[in-house]
Parts: structure tokens; sequence; C-alpha cells
């Protein structure tokens, strides 16, 4: 294992730079910055289920949708601010996924990969039937309000205010998650990962720690829909549609699955890459990502975190 020395110097060598690189950073790049961490709380929500439970959840376009939808209505129906759109959002998002879990976690295998893109299937049409909530395709825009800190304000618009703001919340979070993970209960849902008789053996209640993961992991997913929201001031019923799936799936996969850490590297790097190749060819570099992520998988099948995760550890063997 890496030395507590090392370790520590890493972590406060990354918490330095994501406090410091938006002003080495021109606004474009600075708007793409907060894309990835948003992308990479989406992602850490997939990496919860998948990485760390061994579910795959095909369906976490779901969440994402919800967690932005009701931000949204939240702000302009209820006019409750951000801060309290955040809180309904956590609420709502919780007792959905718990409600959705009681349903689906019973099943295991590809029964359980199924129900999960049927349900993310039928939000999507639902979605694009009631336009008069959801805007269909078109989709709907909000003026987001001004973060509320009582004595003062900020305007969330500013792109430096918007970047701490999810920087803060994404930070807050992850660390919530990593801890959550270094407690019993954490380490008895990997335990279950491993090995779900086994764990039924020695005692655990594998459906309500499934049950768990799987609230767990529905929130921090809707969180990374909100956070969307609020960075674009829009949403449409695409919101709930495959391709977000299949984006926090290959984000978590080439990052690295059950790393945490991973969730936020996989969208880091896929996201410029994508950038860079669609100003080169915007015809050709939907076919080179595939081609690069075939690449990565091939040849770093534990994902980047997870590669370089082995590369040390044999280093200092």
């Amino acid at each position: 294992m890496m030395s507590s020395k090392y370790k520590y110097l890493s972590i406060s060598g990354i918490i330095l730079l994501m406090l410091l690189i938006p002003f080495l950073l021109p606004a474009y790049y600075k708007d793409l910055l907060v894309e990835v961490l948003i992308f990479g709380l989406f992602s850490l929500g997939f990496d919860i289920i998948f990485g760390f439970t061994g579910l795959l959840n095909f369906g976490t376009s779901v969440f994402f949708g919800l967690g932005g939808y009701t931000v949204l209505l939240s702000i302009t129906h209820w006019h409750v601010g951000i801060w309290g759109a955040i809180v309904l959002t956590i609420l709502v998002s919780a007792i959905f996924s718990f409600v959705y879990g009681l349903l689906v976690t019973r099943f295991k295998s590809h029964y359980f990969v199924a129900i999960t893109i049927v349900v993310s299937m039928i939000f999507f049409y639902l979605a694009m039937a009631n336009s008069s909530i959801t805007g269909a395709d078109e989709g709907l825009t909000f003026n987001v309000p001004n973060l509320n800190f009582g004595f003062f304000a900020l305007n969330i618009k500013n792109i430096l205010v918007r970047y701490y703001f999810v920087l803060a919340l994404c930070g807050l979070i992850f660390l919530l998650v990593w801890k959550f993970f270094q407690t019993p209960y954490g380490k008895a849902i990997i335990a279950v990962r491993e090995n779900e008789n086994r764990a039924k053996m020695i005692g655990y209640n594998t459906k309500m720690i499934k049950l768990v993961a799987f609230t767990l992991s529905g929130v921090v997913s809707c969180m990374g829909g909100a956070l969307y929201v609020l960075h674009l001031g829009f949403i449409s019923a695409h919101s709930f549609f495959w391709v977000w799936t299949a984006r926090s799936v290959w984000w978590t996969i080439i990052g690295g699955t059950g790393t945490l850490i991973g969730a936020f590297v996989g969208p880091a790097v896929l996201v410029f890459i994508e950038d860079v190749l669609s100003s080169w060819s915007t015809s050709f570099y939907l076919i080179i990502m595939g081609v690069i992520m075939i690449l990565v998988i091939i040849l770093a099948p534990e994902g980047i975190v997870g590669t370089v995760r082995k590369i040390i550890i044999k280093k200092e063997k």
C-alpha cells in the first residue's frame, strides 16, 4: 500500500490543484471543468451500485432526470431557492430510490439489468408524453436564483461561483461516501459483492444491504442530475434517455470501478479528449472515442485509477 506520507501529500496536492485551477483556465474550460465534476458525481452513483455492490444498473438515467426535474420544479413552482431545492432533491431521491430498490434488488443477474432498463424506458416515454410538465424534447428553461447565504448572496451565473459551489458539493458528497465505505456497513456491501452466499452464511441481511446501497446510489446520481440542471438552467426529457446511463457506465469503467475517485477521473479524461477530437473532426470523433475506450479496456481492464494503483503496489513490493 502507498505510505501514509505520500498518500496525504497526493490528496493535499489534488485539493490544492482543484482550488487553484480555475484561475489558470479560460472561461470555456472552466465551464467544461464544472461539467466534469457533475458527471463525476453522477458516475459515483453508478460506481456505488456496480463497483462496490456488484449490481449492474442499466437505468441510472432515471435518477439523473429525476434529480434535474426535482430541482427545476422546486425552484420554479415552489420558489424554495437553491438550498431548499437541493434538500427536496435529496428527500425525493431517497424515497424514490428506496421504493424502487424494494422492487428491483430482490432480482439477480440479468433480471436486475432487464428491469432497470425497462424502468428507464418507461420514465423516458412518460417524460416525452407529458410535455406540459417536462417540456418533452424541447425542454424547459428557467432562471437559476442566486446562492443565498442569509446576509449575502452570490450570483451562480458567475462561472467561478458556480465552479466552487459544484466543487464544494461534490467534495462533500465524495467524502461522505468514502467515509461510509470505511464503516462496517460499507464493508458489508463489499462482502455481498464478493460472495453474497457467504455473506448470508455469516449473518448479513443481504437484501437490506443491497437496498441501502441502491438507495445511496440513487441519491448520489440524482444530485448529479440536479447540479447539471443548475449549471445549464435547462432540462429536457432526454435526461431520462439511455445515453446518460451509457455515459455513466463508460466513465466509471474507464476511470476504474470500485475506486470512487475513478468516477471523476473517467469523465475528466474522456470529456476533455472528446472536446479536443470534436473540434478537430465532427464526423469521426465518436469513432475515435470508441477506439480509445476499447484500447483502454484492453490495456487497462481495471481502469486508469485501478491500473495506476496496481503499478504503485508492485513498485512498493
